[in-house]
Parts: structure tokens; sequence; C-alpha cells
């Protein structure tokens, strides 16, 4: 009869160490998928806002990149009357204009990426729209006359005033992705919080299940020592 009970009674001593065991292990891979769930729900937000950054820096580029372009453009009318002055600033004019052709070519790339959808319309507009400038200037330049003053003031007044329009899109550009990508981070800080409350949650009511199933089984063993 006694080795009966104590038989009974390493079986439950047996019962209780094995469901500790368990639910340890069970709380220690639902903390490790709770980790990897955040870690998940993080990167996947700042992998959206970085590409976001990139989209509004090669904007950023493009407009900085216009700005040197047109004061070239002021530098050629200034001293075009010289040969070689004519021609190094109209290079670095080229050179500038090549920059933000290609900043704004990177920029649509990436926009198509983020599926940003009309979004990416006004960067395809906003580059037609400097070609089209830079045919204007170029135009001027070739039928107009560094020689005098009239002649200089004459390519001056056809062109005043026509970058400006460009200019204000790339800022409208780079307010908008910015805005977006300033949206993203909220968002994902939000993803985060979410994320973790919702584990947290469910964290706890495991925890509460535990030491119920803890508690049975520790008055089995218990009641088996008793009796």
């Amino acid at each position: 009869m006694a080795q009966n009970l104590n038989a009974q009674i390493r079986k439950k001593i047996n019962s209780f160490a094995w469901t500790w065991i368990g639910l340890l292990i069970f709380i220690g891979i639902m903390s490790l998928f709770s980790i990897w769930s955040m870690n998940r729900a993080y990167d996947n937000g700042a992998k959206k806002a970085l590409n976001t950054s990139q989209l509004g820096n090669e904007v950023l580029s493009a407009e900085i990149d216009f700005k040197i372009q047109v004061q070239e453009w002021k530098n050629i009318l200034l001293r075009g009357k010289n040969r070689e002055d004519r021609v190094k600033y109209f290079s670095s004019f080229e050179e500038k204009e090549s920059h933000v052709l290609q900043h704004l070519n990177e920029a649509e790339k990436i926009c198509s990426t983020l599926n940003l959808g009309e979004l990416c319309i006004p960067i395809e507009t906003t580059r037609s729209e400097h070609q089209a400038l830079g045919k204007v200037y170029r135009q001027n330049l070739n039928h107009g006359s560094l020689e005098n003053y009239e002649g200089i003031h004459k390519i001056d007044q056809n062109v005043r005033g026509i970058d400006r329009k460009v200019e204000v899109h790339m800022d409208e550009l780079f307010e908008s992705f910015n805005a977006i990508e300033k949206k993203q981070e909220y968002a994902t800080k939000l993803a985060v919080e979410n994320r973790y409350s919702i584990l947290r949650k469910f964290t706890l009511i495991i925890l509460f299940l535990a030491l119920i199933i803890s508690g049975i089984s520790l008055y089995s063993v218990l009641r088996s020592t008793k009796n």
C-alpha cells in the first residue's frame, strides 16, 4: 500500500515538474515570438520611412542642383562675353542640368517602387518642365548676343522668372514626401505600440493560466502527500 502511495506521489511530482517545464518552454517561445513580432513591425516601418527619406533627399538634391544651374546661367550672362568664360560656365550649367535630371529620374524610380501612385506624377511633370526650361535657355542664348549690354539685357528679360515654376514644384515635391515620411514614422510607432499592447495582454493571460495550472498541479501533489 505504501509503495503504491509513494509511486503515486512520485508520479504527481513528475507530472508537476513536467508541467512547469512545459509552461516555461511555452512562455519562452511566446517571449521570443513577441520580440520577433515587434522587431518585424519596426523594421518594416523603418524600411518604408528610409525609402521615403531617400525619395525626399533626391528631390532636395535636384532642387539644390537646379539653383546652382540657374546661378551658372546668370554667370553666362554676366561673363559670357569672353568666349573661354562662356564655355566654362555653360559647361557647368549643363553639368548641373544633368544632375537635376538624374536626381528626378532616381526619385521617380523610388516613388514607383513605393507604389505611391498619383504622388509620382508631379515628379514626371517637374522633370518635363525642367527639360523644357533648358530648351528655352539655349534658344535665347543661341539667338541672342552677349557682346553688349542691350543683347544681354534682352536675353535676361526673355527668361526672367521662368525658373520659378520649376523651383516651386520642387519645393512642393519635397514637402509632400517629407510629410509622407513623418506619417510613416508615426504609423510605425503606433504599429509597434499596438503590437506591444496585444502581446503584453496575451503574455499576461498565458502567465495567469500557467499559475492556475501550476496551482492545480501543486494542489494535486499536496493532496496525494496528505492522503
